[in-house]
């Protein structure tokens, strides 16, 4: 368990922790985390039910006494903001289009406690990626239609007697998907329920043969440019 997140687990071990007792009553990396994830819930950008982008560029801005104090701990505080805002995001149904990153500043603007997060956010188009994950693989989904099943002819081939030759398909048309049952002979499940053909949305489980497939769609940008949201 990472050191923020002890912090997380209740005011006893907030008073009782390493970093209460080497920074008493002044600013807590806590606090820190708490104002990334409120940023990052006030930025995120509704895209469709099933998909939220949230910016994935953090800079946080400290009083100068609290920053040279932060930078005692060095890229570990770095590495358990990152994870937690991490786990934050995949809680809300996040997703970055951009590998997340978090910088702290100093600013001597601000007072001793005081905290300002900027987010920056892609300005160029997102492209969303599709995928099927199973027993730890992840396989890439085309446009058109992607065969699941045990042979070789199916575009996935899973080793696994409960599967039919192919099984079931996923179709994509760059932006929507669906599962399409193919007359397999065990049947095809989604949300426990026997389908035939059905829309997927990311994150949904396919029951069929022994495994189980989770359809997910990521969120990629397109270029390298960032605008900061004031």
């Amino acid at each position: 368990m990472g050191f923020l997140e002890n912090f997380e687990k209740g005011l006893e071990r907030l008073v009782n922790g390493a970093f209460t007792k080497t920074f008493k009553s002044e600013l807590q990396p806590v606090e820190i985390s708490g104002h990334i994830r409120a940023e990052m819930d006030s930025k995120a950008s509704i895209l469709s039910r099933d998909r939220i982008l949230a910016p994935n560029t953090f800079i946080v801005s400290l009083s100068v006494p609290d920053f040279k104090r932060m930078l005692v701990l060095g890229e570990s505080l770095i590495e358990e903001l990152t994870e937690l805002a991490t786990k934050h995001a995949k809680k809300q149904g996040f997703q970055f289009g951009a590998a997340l990153a978090i910088r702290l500043i100093e600013d001597s603007g601000l007072n001793l406690g005081q905290v300002s997060v900027r987010s920056a956010t892609q300005n160029h188009e997102i492209e969303w990626l599709p995928g099927l994950e199973v027993n730890d693989k992840k396989f890439v989904l085309r446009v058109g239609q992607t065969t699941v099943g045990r042979d070789v002819s199916s575009d996935i081939q899973i080793p696994d007697n409960g599967l039919s030759r192919q099984h079931f398909a996923i179709k994509w048309d760059g932006k929507n998907a669906a599962v399409k049952d193919l007359g397999s002979t065990n049947g095809t499940r989604v949300n426990g329920k026997s389908i035939t053909e059905v829309a997927l949305s990311t994150d949904t489980e396919i029951h069929a043969g022994s495994n189980v497939f989770t359809f997910r769609v990521t969120a990629r940008t397109v270029g390298d440019s960032a605008g900061v949201n004031q």
